[in-house]
Order: C-alpha cells, then structure tokens, then sequence
C-alpha cells in the first residue's frame, strides 16, 4: 500500500491578509533560507560599493523612453512642494536627483538583513506606493514599467556579481541565487497590490498609512544620512576572493558606453488586438 503524500495547508485567505503568511509562504516555496540570507549577506560587501554605479544605469534607462519618463514630471516626484519640477526630466533634474537617492536607499535595504520581518515590510511598502495608495500625492507607475525596471535591475545585479573580480565562482553562484529570489518576492509584493487576486478580503487587510519615503509602521527603515549609505571601503575574507586576482575595475563600463550611443527615437508600432468573441 502506497504511502499518501503529504501536502503542506496554505490558507488563502492569510496570503491576502497577512504579509508574514505571505513571506513564509514565498520562503517555502522558493527554499529561501539561511544559507541564502548568509549569500546575501557576502554579496552586500561587494555591492555597496557599486550602488551609484547602478543607479545611474537604471535612470538612464528609466529617461530613454518617454512613457518611463513621464512619471518623473509630476510633483509626486518630489519631496517638497518647494522642489522645482523640470516637465522635461533629464539625469540632472532636481526630481531625478531626488529619486537617486531614494533608489539608492532602496538598493541599500537590499543589502541588508533579510532575516527581519522589517525588510520584507518595506519592500511591500515600496510595491504599495507605486499604486498611489498612501500618499498625499500619488503616485501611479503601471506594473508593465515596474516588471520591467526590476529585470533591468537584476540584469545589472547579476552582472556586477559575476564580473567581480574579487568573489570565488561558487560564491557569486550563491549570492545570485539568493538576490534572484528576494526580486522575485518584491515582484510579488508589487504584484498584490496591482491584481485582483484576493479581492474578497479587502476589508480585512490593513489600511495603507501616508508616511514619509524610508519609513515603515512609523519607523525610519531607510536612513540616508547613514555613514553606511554610499557605500565606501570594505573588508575581504580572503575565503572570498577568487583566483587569480584580476584588476578591479567598473562592471558596468561595457554597458554605460552601449547606454550613451543609443538614440531613442518615437516610433508608432502598429499593434494587432485579438478580437474577442
């Protein structure tokens, strides 16, 4: 007699009304566990030091098209009503400026200490005002552009661990294991708060709150006048440190000169709708 398969019980209603149940699911589910959060934990060492480098890659990328960079002409882009708005945003804008250091510090928190419930509360929270939920002036991003910007980003992430100069094969396998599965949970974190999966319990779930950017439940989560925040010198164990020892130079330096050559033009791409019924 064949022995029955187990099934592990996963209440639904719990994952649209508890982010805890939501995130123990996930963890399940992708086996994220504590030899992912020690990867983690390696690959912030070295990818600190890179997290300028990063963000202008996104944001040039972010202000090569119009519809990307359209979002980036409204004063919900700003943090003070004072800051001005250029309606024809460019890497030097006061808004985009601004926006730097936000992705900046978002970049920081990942990484960070996963193992806390405050990292994955933040990254729902990220995902929750890009909807224009809890916000005296929201801001609304379609998920098309966010799905897109989180590829680019992990595209650029996984590059800068895998032409590190100063991490052993295995070690950058690890590390970009375990930094896939965290933006595949912010890409669900993002996702909840766009689909209508769950809809039943909205009345159930908690209610957004209007905070400042960084801060979660009242807590500042996000510190940008951290010593810690740009970055800067890091210690190396020399189990770390792959051989032989190349030059350190910028992972990006390839990508930053393909960026600069591109000239965006409009173009109208006919599109065929599928007829429905």
């Amino acid at each position: 007699m064949s022995s029955l398969r187990r099934l592990q019980h996963v209440d639904r209603k719990d994952l649209y009304t508890s982010l805890e149940a939501r995130i123990q699911y996930l963890h399940s589910f992708l086996n994220f566990n504590s030899d992912d959060i020690r990867a983690l934990t390696l690959g912030a060492k070295y990818l600190r030091p890179l997290l300028p480098s990063i963000v202008d890659l996104t944001y040039k990328k972010l202000l090569q098209y119009d519809i990307t960079a359209a979002a980036f002409a409204t004063r919900s882009t700003s943090h003070s009503s004072d800051l001005p708005i250029d309606k024809t945003p460019s890497e030097s804008s006061p808004q985009i400026q601004y926006r730097k250091l936000f992705l900046r510090g978002y970049l920081q928190k990942l990484c960070s200490d996963p193992s806390k419930m405050e990292f994955w509360a933040y990254l729902d929270k990220v995902g929750m005002i890009h909807t224009g939920r809890g916000k005296r002036e929201p801001l609304n991003v379609e998920f098309v552009h966010i799905g897109a910007t989180l590829g680019f980003l992990q595209d650029v992430l996984v590059e800068a661990v895998l032409t590190h100069p100063r991490l052993k094969m295995e070690r950058k396998i690890a590390v970009v294991r375990a930094l896939g599965k965290v933006l595949w949970i912010q890409n669900d974190l993002f996702a909840k708060w766009y689909v209508r999966d769950g809809e039943e319990f909205a009345a159930q779930r908690r209610k957004p709150r209007d905070e400042r950017e960084g801060f979660v439940n009242g807590k500042c989560v996000v510190d940008l006048d951290s010593p810690n925040f740009s970055g800067g010198e890091e210690s190396f164990s020399p189990s770390d440190i792959g051989s032989p020892m190349e030059e350190a130079g910028c992972p990006f330096s390839n990508m930053m000169g393909q960026m600069e050559k591109m000239q965006v033009e409009k173009t109208d791409i006919p599109v065929d709708h599928p007829k429905i019924g």
